[in-house]
């Protein structure tokens, strides 16, 4: 079995149903493995065979784009590297590259909170981490410390020079009000990052020997 993991159903929304895949929705950040492993009790002790972090991410690359899909070739988790298996990524990149993609790839930076404005992104651009999200890391953590197989194939939401509007303590509602472009400019970015990792999830996984056990 596949588990895809990610936050918000707006991610998943647009990926097919996969014979072998199962969508776990978790809260964001840490509290994501601890969802994962709840989601796993009673399975067999060899599953899953793979696990995929998926979800928005915000961009660090300046080249990438609202919508652009990112593989992880390596998670910053707590100031440390979490190496994804390279054969692993390597074909998943391979993959991507066969469907025709736009997608950028190298390491990416977990963050224990959101990077809502472009000069809080501009201050984490390290390690050469091209995007930043908040549940690869300590799901790529806890995945290699189980020998489990991973990956994080994400997409962006809001682009190196773009602020996100939202905030804990401000509703959308009253965001849309306050704000109402910058809220349906970033509306309308889920919806195409949304799309592309439901064209995105099946792509790497048909690459992949675990997309067909």
């Amino acid at each position: 079995m596949i588990v895809i993991s990610a936050c918000f159903r707006i991610e998943t929304a647009w990926i097919p149903k996969l014979p072998n895949g199962r969508v776990m929705h978790t809260p964001m950040g840490e509290a994501a493995v601890d969802a994962v492993q709840t989601g796993l009790k009673g399975l067999p002790p060899q599953s899953p065979s793979l696990i995929v972090s998926t979800g928005f991410c915000g961009g660090l690359a300046p080249s990438l784009q609202p919508g652009e899909l990112v593989l992880a070739e390596t998670v910053y988790h707590r100031g440390e590297p979490v190496p994804i298996d390279r054969d692993l990524f390597d074909r998943a990149k391979d993959a991507l590259d066969a469907a025709k993609f736009s997608f950028g790839s190298g390491p990416i930076l977990c963050s224990e909170r959101a990077l809502r404005t472009s000069a809080e992104k501009q201050q984490r651009q390290t390690d050469g981490a091209i995007a930043v999200d908040m549940e690869s890391g300590p799901l790529a953590r806890w995945a290699r410390e189980r020998r489990i197989r991973f990956l994080s194939l994400r997409a962006v939401l809001d682009p190196l020079d773009q602020d996100l509007p939202f905030s804990a303590n401000r509703s959308l509602f009253l965001t849309m009000l306050q704000h109402p472009l910058a809220a349906f400019t970033v509306i309308k970015s889920a919806v195409d990052a949304g799309r592309s990792i439901g064209r995105g999830i099946p792509a790497v996984l048909s690459g992949l020997d675990g997309g067909r056990k």
